[in-house]
C-alpha cells in the first residue's frame, strides 16, 4: 500500500501511528519525492498548507479544518520534540 494510500484510510489512532511510520520509510526510500526533508523545512511546510488549506479546497461544503481539535495537533508536534 502507498503513502497516498494510506494518508486516504486514516481512521483511527493505531491507523494515524502507522501512517507516520509510513512517513518515516517513505522519507528514507523516496527521499527525493520529499520537497522537504529536514525537520525545519517539513513543519514550516506544514505551517504553510495549514495556512492555505482554505483556498485549496475545492468543494465548498467540504472544511477540512472543522472539528480539528488544534490544541492536541500543537501538543502532538511538541510532544514529539521531547518524547524518546
Amino acid at each position: 500500500m502507498g503513502i497516498q494510500d494510506m494518508l486516504e484510510k486514516v481512521e483511527n489512532k493505531d491507523d494515524f501511528i502507522k501512517f507516520i511510520s509510513l512517513l518515516v520509510k517513505d522519507l528514507k526510500q523516496n527521499s527525493n519525492d520529499w520537497v522537504n526533508t529536514s525537520l525545519e523545512d517539513y513543519l514550516n511546510g506544514i505551517a504553510s498548507w495549514v495556512e492555505d488549506v482554505d483556498g485549496l479546497i475545492t468543494d465548498p461544503s467540504e472544511d477540512f479544518t472543522e472539528g480539528i481539535d488544534w490544541n492536541f495537533v500543537a501538543t502532538i508536534l511538541f510532544a514529539g520534540s521531547r518524547y524518546e
